[in-house]
């Protein structure tokens, strides 16, 4: 199953670190952040980028100072929340 949102993030916030059961893709409508992915090199993205974030991975967002707009799709299995808290 898949879920499609947009979502807004307000500038100068940490989304805060989580994980999804399901690979995490997504497109940037306004705005810029850096995505944190354990494991990778932190990624700067801005209006036009795309990402993706392989199941099961903590990652956090960090986003600037006009926000940002995305549009993500969640891969879900059934009876799994869409996201879950990761430790620090």
């Amino acid at each position: 199953n898949t879920i499609t949102v947009i979502a807004e993030i307000p500038a100068n916030t940490l989304a805060g670190r989580h994980t999804h059961p399901g690979i995490d893709t997504g497109y940037v409508l306004e705005g810029d952040a850096t995505l944190m992915v354990e494991g990778k090199p932190d990624q700067a993205i801005k209006a036009g980028d795309s990402y993706a974030v392989p199941a099961g991975i903590p990652h956090d967002v960090k986003t600037g100072a006009k926000g940002l707009k995305i549009m993500a799709v969640y891969v879900v299995e059934e009876g799994k929340p869409v996201a879950t808290p990761a430790p620090k």
